[in-house]
């Protein structure tokens, strides 16, 4: 036999080891790879369901920041500028600046509902959990008045209803007289402020010597030109002289909290500042999305308040604003009170204004006002949306023992129109 013939011999197998060969695998065999494949297959899902709620959780806790930061970067942009020199422009008041920059609502617990969600987790905005301010903005192209009223050495506010006026900057014959009076009208809110005479350090009002003195009216008609000076009407009673809260406080139970100023007598040459009806002031508060009952959102409002027409949403699911400010001290103690920041503007007080007790305040040695803000700190908190992730349904945050993530932001702006050495009061 030949060596080809030895070899195919050798290789040849018979029909029944051609097909043993030829077998598939067996059942045992296919249930065991079956399995192998479940289980990796159901651990590569497991890892990926994870990795998927993390990258939503980080996603929407990504959002959170991004809209704290955009909304703490439009509070730095419009407090930044506040406080503006109310006597800019007018040639008498040249060295004696006077700024007025926010005026705070707080609410603390006692005085409103704790700061606590609902069973459904809404937030009554009401709630201590929510300040609110409003950056005043004098009325624009308006000149500052002064009181002119020669049969009169001190006008009272309270006692009459009416005050002659003129421009400081036109002390004779008066070209501007018709134009200055068509910019003073129905509605707006006016400050009178005195200051210290040429050569003087203070001014006498309610009793004591200050820095200066000051009040506020609500126009009740268009201003008139009368002979050679401007005609104002104005409201002398009650909260209704004071729609922007300057001064008058209508939940206050004390004096100093009541107090309206419009006892106090103005001696000619007292300033008269267009404040305006509030349309040109810039709002900050918290409400609740009208579409979604869970949904507080912070809202920028043009105005002095907030209603359903002018607010511009600036970011959602907000928990918490809360808003501190820190004054000059009116004690007359010389120095300002930086050490912290105050958080219960109801008991902002100041001597300068008329009926103020502010012996009778919680810082009986320590008054404020609202004119003397220096700076203001912020604190937001907002979450992810509430029921959204199923991871979370289990999860307990540290702030409210909510089901969702929350996040933090606080700043502190110095209103530097009135931190500089010229315009702190």
């Amino acid at each position: 036999m030949s060596a080809i013939e030895t070899a195919v011999h050798t290789y040849r197998k018979s029909p029944r080891q051609a097909r043993s060969a030829m077998r598939g695998f067996s059942l045992v065999e296919l249930l065991v790879a079956m399995a192998m494949f479940l289980v990796i297959s159901a651990a590569a899902f497991l890892l990926f369901n994870q990795h998927v709620k993390v990258a939503t959780q980080q996603q929407s806790l990504s959002e959170v920041n991004i809209g704290l930061r955009n909304a703490m970067s439009q509070l730095q942009m419009d407090l930044a500028g506040a406080g503006q020199n109310l006597l800019s422009g007018v040639t008498s008041a040249d060295g004696q600046p006077f700024s007025l920059g926010v005026i705070i609502n707080n609410n603390v617990s006692g005085s409103a509902p704790a700061c606590a969600p609902n069973t459904d987790w809404s937030y009554p905005v009401s709630s201590a959990c929510f300040d609110s301010l409003t950056i005043i903005n004098v009325k624009a192209s308006c000149p500052v008045l002064t009181i002119d009223d020669p049969g009169n050495s001190q006008v009272s506010l309270s006692s009459s209803a009416t005050m002659k006026a003129n421009d400081p900057n036109y002390p004779g014959d008066n070209p501007t007289l018709a134009s200055d009076a068509t910019c003073f009208r129905d509605g707006d809110e006016v400050l009178i402020l005195q200051l210290p005479a040429s050569g003087q350090q203070q001014v006498q009002c309610d009793g004591g010597p200050f820095d200066y003195c000051m009040a506020v009216v609500t126009l009740t008609k268009d201003a008139q030109p009368t002979g050679n000076r401007i005609l104002l009407q104005h409201n002398p009673t009650g909260a209704t002289s004071d729609p922007l809260g300057i001064i008058f406080n209508a939940s206050g139970a004390t004096n100093f909290q009541k107090a309206n100023s419009l006892t106090q007598d103005f001696n000619n040459g007292a300033y008269i500042i267009d404040l305006g009806d509030g349309t040109d002031d810039i709002t900050y508060a918290v409400r609740t999305d009208p579409a979604n009952a869970s949904n507080p959102q912070l809202v920028r409002c043009k105005g002095a308040s907030c209603n359903g027409t002018n607010a511009e949403t600036l970011t959602d699911q907000v928990i918490g604003f809360k808003i501190g400010a820190s004054l000059w001290n009116n004690a007359q103690v010389g120095s300002p009170d930086i050490a912290s920041y105050f958080y219960n503007s109801a008991n902002y007080c100041s001597d300068k204004i008329a009926g103020a007790d502010c012996t009778n305040t919680p810082t009986a040695n320590d008054p404020y006002d609202f004119s003397s803000i220096r700076s203001v700190r912020i604190s937001m908190i907002a979450r992810t949306v509430p029921n959204t992730t199923m991871a979370l349904r289990n999860f307990t945050n540290g702030f409210d023992g909510g089901p969702y993530l929350v996040q933090q932001a606080s700043i502190v702006v110095d209103l530097r129109n009135v931190s500089n050495p010229d315009s702190t009061n």
